[in-house]
């Protein structure tokens, strides 16, 4: 290696030597902010004859040794960015000045922009990508009509800038400009082929421009060390897919994926996540230099690479039901499972894994991080458990089982834990979830589903955020209080076709409105809504229940294996009355009447006697329509219980059910 100070305008002005940009550099990213600097500079060292130098970096390129005749062609691993803005720079020098000073464009043009005397079709110095080579030869020969289609391209937006800059000087400034190039210094850093090593130095650089990205930096490994054909059969044929598959596009935007993905990957790989700044380092540790198996791992990257694909762009998947989950696992926007994830896509793409199954692992990582979400577990923890997820599940050929086997001792929140968390969650805070629990439950109530990309579906406070007069008319100040609190819960909210025509009128208004009234919606969300004539605590709590029956089958948990019984939450409801409780199975079979169950006052005549020394007791409270309990109440029995809330003489073991369903009189014959 030898390094050396030099002026850029020796490094130019070079007889018949080419400046070649290889493949694995990255696409020229200078934007115009960059650009206006370098000009600035340039102009300031010209007119200050103060400043006799100006430093603008450092430039590495790899040389073949001792040059014989013919061209000579440096590969530049470091500095693409600046040459190539000087070249434009040149460029619009010398259309500046071939109408002006004529001498002097020609000395610059074959100076620092052509070789005259070469033997190529195109003879200019710096030798980039095809497109970037094609905009350059048409600048250099004026043909912009020919460029018309690439005029988003920062290379040819870089070259007007420049222009419209110099075109603002006078002919004494173009003087101070053209002495300020003169003044531009940089390290020549030449590394020759087969001595030095050419990566390392590149690591070690800091350079002023651009940041690399850890993908980029990736990129250069792999494909540095290669000889040129080798170099344009990987970069073409492995890692521009690899590009491809991790990018996402916006409109006019790109935003690349790749160091995200090669995270991910390693993650999987190693069952260790590897830090955001060190996802290069680590690489460098999986990716050794044996030809043949890095050939292999290269491949094996793009495998990976294609599932990753349809994790950040479920559109790409082509079976209709495993892209509609993977776009509502989208929605949660937890990255974390992506590690785990790549490797049940690749596996059922491989048909390791069934159809159904891999449908069923899609569902259960819902469940799970949707009801983490509701109870406010923290995430930061996922990614310890979702690191090694892949390795524990595949081990045998049971997936799914496996993975209901893990998960279910990592905090997978029960049905208890989750109605009371949802009861109270302010969702509309987070309408992206908001969405997703709406068009999850909608779907699962239709056989046709619903398109919610329509953008008139707006999600609607029955309760309104800021209510009018008719409703602070209807209620009293405690219950508009009480009201206000449940407001962004879910039980008060829903979709509809235009929350504009709806919004804070009455409730009446909004059930009869002709076109967007909930007596009218075709959506399963609002139809008890559209039966109702009053939304007040009470019918906001009872839709909260209907909703809640879905929720558990939508986001349903496993079972865990040898279960304690008495942790168990039972419930007891009749459709057709107000009366509803929640309880718990206690030693000696005894049974607990859970604080908030209901007992209807068209229930009470068989235990009026007990309802009024509950009442005296203050564990009852009284409304309009029923009883509530205040406090926890334990009862001698589960049918004693049942008997309390029904008004009837019942077998509790076959009336106390789980939300999903299953009787007590189930559990404790699995007991036996």
């Amino acid at each position: 290696m030898k390094a050396t100070e030099r002026k850029i305008v020796d490094l130019f002005s070079e007889v018949n030597t080419f400046f070649s940009i290889p493949v694995y550099q990255r696409n020229y990213n200078w934007q115009e902010k960059q650009c206006q600097i370098l000009f600035e500079d340039i102009l300031k060292a010209g007119k200050d004859k103060e400043i006799f130098s100006h430093f603008i970096g450092s430039i590495v390129y790899i040389h073949e040794g001792v040059y014989t005749t013919g061209s000579k062609e440096f590969y530049i691993i470091d500095g693409q960015q600046r040459m190539t803005s000087l070249m434009l720079l040149f460029l619009s020098l010398y259309n500046k000045l071939k109408n002006i000073e004529e001498n002097e464009a020609e000395r610059i043009y074959e100076c620092y922009i052509v070789n005259k005397f070469a033997k190529k079709d195109i003879k200019l110095k710096l030798l980039s990508s095809e497109e970037n080579i094609f905009i350059l030869d048409k600048i250099s020969k004026g043909n912009f009509k020919e460029l018309e289609d690439y005029q988003d391209r920062n290379i040819l937006k870089n070259y007007f800038f420049f222009k419209n800059e110099l075109e603002k000087l006078n002919e004494i400034e173009i003087k101070n400009f053209l002495e300020g190039i003169d003044k531009l210094l940089y390290v020549d850093i030449a590394l020759e082929k087969g001595k030095d090593d050419p990566q390392k130095i590149f690591e070690s650089l800091n350079s002023t421009g651009l940041d690399l990205s850890q993908a980029d930096l990736i990129r250069n490994y792999i494909l540095m060390d290669l000889d040129r054909e080798s170099q344009n059969e990987v970069y073409h044929n492995i890692w521009i897919p690899i590009e491809k598959n991790c990018q996402l596009s916006d409109g006019n935007k790109i935003t690349s994926y790749v160091s995200d993905f090669i995270r991910d990957y390693l993650t999987l790989k190693n069952n260790e996540i590897p830090n955001k700044n060190k996802i290069f380092e680590e690489f460098k540790k999986f990716y050794n230099n044996k030809v043949e198996v890095n050939k292999n791992k290269l491949e094996d990257i793009k495998k990976y690479s294609e599932a990753y694909s349809n994790i950040i762009n479920p559109d790409l998947e082509r079976e209709k039901e495993i892209k509609k989950e993977l776009n509502y696992l989208r929605m949660l926007d937890q990255t974390v499972i992506n590690p785990f994830l790549i490797g049940i896509l690749v596996d059922y793409r491989e048909k390791k894994i069934s159809k159904k199954d891999t449908l069923k692992i899609l569902e259960l990582l819902q469940s799970y991080l949707w009801r983490r979400f509701i109870t406010g577990e923290p995430s930061n923890v996922l990614n310890k458990i979702f690191q090694t997820m892949y390795s524990k599940v595949s081990k045998t050929g049971d997936y799914y089982l496996n993975l209901e086997k893990n998960l279910i001792n990592q905090t997978f929140p029960n049905n208890e834990e989750l109605k009371s968390a949802l009861k109270i969650k302010p969702l509309y805070k987070d309408k992206a979830k908001l969405r997703y629990v709406f068009e999850k439950i909608e779907n699962h109530n239709h056989n046709e589903l619903i398109d919610f990309n329509n953008e008139k579906i707006t999600i609607e406070h029955i309760f309104p955020q800021k209510p009018n007069k008719s409703w602070r008319e209807k209620y009293s100040e405690h219950e508009l209080e009480e009201m206000k609190n449940f407001k962004d819960t879910i039980s008060n909210l829903t979709l509809t076709g235009s929350n504009i025509i709806l919004g804070n009128k009455s409730f009446l208004e909004k059930r009869d409105e002709p076109i967007h009234g909930f007596k009218n919606s075709k959506l399963f969300l609002n139809k008890y809504l559209g039966n109702l004539n009053e939304w007040n605590l009470s019918t906001m709590s009872e839709r909260f229940d209907i909703l809640f029956e879905d929720i558990i089958k939508i986001w349903n948990r496993p079972e865990e294996d040898n279960v304690d019984i008495e942790k168990i939450t039972f419930v007891l409801k009749i459709s057709s009355s107000s009366s509803a409780g929640t309880g718990k199975l206690l030693s000696g079979d005894k049974f607990k009447i859970l604080k908030g169950s209901t007992i209807s006052k068209k229930s009470i005549s068989n235990n009026i006697n007990t309802v009024k020394d509950l009442l005296i007791k203050g564990i009852l409270e009284e409304t309009k329509e029923n009883y509530i309990f205040k406090e926890d109440y334990i009862t001698t029995s589960p049918s004693a219980a049942a008997k309390l809330i029904l008004g009837r003489n019942s077998n509790g073991l076959k009336e106390w059910k789980t939300f999903e369903g299953k009787s007590l009189k189930d559990y404790k014959e699995i007991r036996k």
